[in-house]
């Protein structure tokens, strides 16, 4: 029993047999885990200097990836510059924003309309992030190690999740906003550092004039519409970040404040439950390795996690506070997140794996700022539920997007190649 279990944790973590994977990863969640710690602070801070403006709160949520359809140009760029070199200069800009913020707080000059320069120009730069990463982490790896390589990389995001919207929710106020974003400023210095120590060379493709640019966006588009399973993934993944992304980020702290009347210190533990379950499900699909029909199980991974869970949810704070104490509706809550988390790391981890594992190897830049760009249909989605609760509440929003978005992914498995990828 010992020795299986010895070959099956070997199984689960080998990528980081590999030095450079293990910078690569290490580095990306250590700025990752300041990602979700600046999430809760800004989300917070709109909503106290708001007093709860659903559409401010909501827009807030979605205001980062508002550029994200940069993303296309800046997959193609990824494909033609040391990825190492990249990756750190990304961490570093987003520690200069953070510090920034923390100047504003500590002058007490910080107002809304601040907020959306800020983390609208750093979303700017964060469309590098994701492509950027991703093909790094894949570069270290030899490609029968591609699903697992995916797996830890959704894995290390997951921790996160876990971690940091609970420590980002507790250090809020000791702390003081302006320490915490002091402290999510040294977290994206110390990634930017490690990303500097990777040795692995990514080969280029092409030069970086404007033309050859366009160029290889091109062909990337291309590529991604002649191999349909591509072009049905990145629409699963535009969906889910219509429905289940809203819901996980803008929504909670309406939830938090005006529906359980609960504290920051709540929607942290909210974030970070479905952080655990997101744990759970990197670890389950990493043990796994490869899957056949990988398709097939994205939508059932997206439909069971994200859409199941929103239903859940929306239907427990609408009858669960009258009938239970508030402990247990919120451990309840906390449970119905965990299932979020699982199919939240379900879905990522089986998208990036149908993109890379189906597109040849000098389209992985590419590929990653494709991805990208379906996270753009988070921004807009943002304004409509903020419109959405504003007129019909939190719960009945969740409702109606967890029963809408299940229906369309559904209708995604009529696609042959998508359900064969």
């Amino acid at each position: 029993m010992a020795t299986n279990l010895g070959a099956r944790a070997s199984q689960t973590f080998q990528s980081f047999r590999r030095r450079d994977f293990t910078l690569v990863w290490v580095s990306g969640n250590i700025a990752m885990a300041g990602r979700q710690m600046e999430v809760i602070a800004i989300l917070w801070l709109v909503a106290e200097l708001t007093d709860s403006n659903a559409l401010l709160v909501s827009l807030a949520g979605g205001a980062p990836l508002s550029l994200a359809f940069l993303s296309v140009f800046a997959g193609a760029v990824v494909d033609r510059l040391p990825r190492r070199l990249l990756l750190a200069t990304m961490q570093f800009i987003a520690a200069a924003l953070a510090f920034i913020f923390m100047l504003l707080l500590l002058a007490d000059g910080l107002r809304v309309w601040m907020i959306f320069v800020i983390i609208i120009g750093g979303g700017m730069f964060r469309t590098f992030e994701l492509p950027v990463t991703n093909a790094l982490l894949i570069d270290t790896v030899p490609r029968r190690r591609l699903t697992n390589a995916v797996a830890m990389l959704g894995l290390g995001q997951n921790l996160t999740q876990f971690v940091g919207p609970i420590v980002g929710g507790f250090l809020y106020t000791p702390l003081t906003p302006a320490g915490l974003f002091a402290f999510i400023g040294a977290l994206y210095a110390a990634g930017g550092l490690l990303a500097l120590l990777v040795r692995t060379r990514n080969t280029t493709v092409g030069q970086t004039t404007p033309r050859e640019i366009l160029v290889g966006v091109g062909e990337g588009l291309r590529h991604v519409w002649q191999r349909k399973e591509l072009f049905m993934s990145l629409l699963i993944a535009a969906m889910y970040n219509v429905t289940g992304f809203p819901f996980t980020t803008a929504l909670m702290p309406i939830f938090t404040r005006d529906v359980l009347k609960a504290g920051v210190d709540v929607l942290g533990l909210l974030n970070g439950a479905m952080g655990a379950g997101a744990i759970i499900g990197s670890l389950t699909v990493a043990g796994v390795g490869n899957l056949r029909r990988q398709g097939w199980w994205l939508v059932w991974a997206v439909n069971g996690g994200w859409h199941a869970s929103m239903i859940l949810f929306a239907v427990a704070v609408m009858t669960l506070p009258g009938l239970l104490p508030f402990g247990a509706v919120l451990a309840i809550l906390l449970a119905i997140k965990v299932m979020t988390g699982i199919g939240r790391a379900g879905s990522l981890v089986l998208v990036m794996t149908v993109l890379m594992g189906n597109s040849d190897p000098e389209y992985r830049g590419r590929m990653g700022g494709m991805r990208v760009l379906a996270i753009q249909a988070h921004f807009p989605a943002s304004a409509l539920n903020g419109w959405m609760v504003t007129h019909i509440g939190a719960p009945l929003t969740a409702l109606y997007l967890g029963i809408g978005g299940s229906i369309a992914v559904f209708l995604c498995l009529l696609s042959r190649r998508l359900r064969e990828a």
